[in-house]
Parts: structure tokens; sequence; C-alpha cells
């Protein structure tokens, strides 16, 4: 790891008229059968909001991030906002999914912030740069709150900035042609003010909303009013909808959803 270093399609908040063609469409699948299924997968160009209240859109992240390099045999960029990403996590769904740790990891570009403003210069300053370097197939950002949750920052010093990360990952996206995933997941389980939700919203084609319940979890499009409820299964056990019909089964990653 490089440290600096059902087919439902959710439609996105503003369509775009006559709009070119991709030179290259990607469609990231995750491998948990219900999220696919939901989804249709996560597309190039598209910026895809994770709108979580607990710690399993972290674990989805690091497996989407294996599937990218893998299903694309291409690298990740990966701003880390929280101190999210896991190497020991990624290495063991590696195993699970029987691939090489040392190449996956070797192809993630990760850069991590520890300020709100580090964190700005990461995505507005330095995103295309690092994009236009590596040609990734996939942009994460993770924790993209926690930063501006500070109680030293102003409110409005908050959402301009948080402003400006979201349309420079918007434009990015939309240039560069990229998968891009953005959790605004916190460590201590503090929602962000409702305006700065409503601010990722308005920048996310699609919104995929992740809510703990009693009989697993919930995952929502909001605007498609389309949603599946299912209970994950530690990583390294396997069910029957692996297998989806096929002799050989298909290699798939149910990570567990926490204590």
């Amino acid at each position: 790891m490089n440290l600096q270093k059902t087919e439902a399609f959710e439609t996105p908040l503003v369509q775009v008229v006559d709009e070119e063609p991709l030179l290259r469409e990607r469609v990231l699948e995750s491998s948990v059968l219900q999220i696919d299924e939901l989804t249709g997968g996560f597309r190039s160009a598209q910026v895809t909001l994770f709108d979580c209240d607990n710690d399993y859109a972290t674990s989805l992240l690091h497996l989407l991030c294996i599937r990218a390099i893998s299903q694309f045999d291409e690298e990740v960029v990966w701003i880390d906002g929280g101190n999210t990403i896991d190497p020991y996590a990624i290495s063991s769904l590696c195993k699970r999914l029987r691939l090489d740790r040392r190449e996956i990891l070797s192809r993630i570009n990760v850069s991590r912030a520890f300020t709100a403003y580090q964190l700005v210069t990461l995505i507005d300053e330095k995103l295309e740069e690092q994009v236009e370097r590596c040609s990734p197939a996939a942009v994460i950002v993770s924790s993209i709150t926690e930063m501006f949750l500070d109680k030293d920052m102003k409110w409005i010093e908050s959402h301009q900035l948080l402003r400006r990360c979201a349309e420079r990952i918007s434009r990015v996206t939309k240039e560069h042609e990229t998968v891009t995933l953005v959790t605004n997941h916190t460590h201590h389980q503090v929602r962000p003010a409702p305006k700065l939700t409503s601010l990722l919203y308005e920048h996310a084609d699609v919104v995929v909303q992740m809510r703990s319940r009693w009989r697993g979890m919930l995952f929502r499009l909001p605007r498609a009013e389309r949603e599946v409820v299912f209970a994950p299964v530690p990583w390294n056990q396997s069910i029957l909808d692996e297998y989806r019909g096929e002799d050989d089964g298909k290699d798939g990653a149910y990570i567990p959803l926490g204590p």
C-alpha cells in the first residue's frame, strides 16, 4: 500500500442532457449479492455516497477497493479522512478472495489527513494530480465529514470547506471517469449536522443509506425508494447465495456487521 503516500439503478440528482459516451464504462460489483442486486453496481463517472450510521461502511470500502483492483486491473486512490483504512483487514479479505495481498496493497495509493485543512488540500489541490498520475479505476474518500466536526471550527467555515471538497470530487469523477465512493461515517458515531449531510447529497449522483436494524443491515436508495435488509455473516464463512447457480461457485465476501 502506497502511503503518501432485481436490477435497480438509482436516478442521479441531476440529469445531464446530451451526455457524451464514456471512454470506458466500468461497473464495480461488491460480490455481496443483496447489495449488487439493489444498486446494479457502482458506475464510472458517478459519485456514490454511503450515508452510514455504523462501521459497516468501512468494511464495505475495503471490499470495494480490493474488487476495483482485481476486477479492472487498475489502481485505487484512497483519501483517508478518519484513519479508516486497515491493511490487515484488506489482507484478510484478499485471503478470502484468493488474491495476492502484496499485489493488491501495492496498488492502493493512500493519502491520510489529520486536520480539516489537510483534507481540503488533499482533495482540492492534490486529488486531480494523483488521479492523472496513476489513472485509477476508483477513488475512495472515507469519513469525509470527520474533520469538519471539530469544535474549534466555525460552522460557516466547515460548510464552505466541505463544499469545495464535494465540488472537486464531483468534477474529477466526471472528467476522469472514475468510480468514486464517499462515506460520511465517523468513528465516534456522531452524526454530521443535517446541512453538511444535505451538501453531500447535493453533490452525489447516487446515495446509499446504510442503517443498523435489529434483523440486520438496511440498505436503501432514497431517491429510487428501494431497499433491502440482510444479515451479513463473517468474511470467512460461505452461504448458498455465493454460488449463484454456477458449478464452481463465485467468490463473495459477506463481511461482518461488527461487534
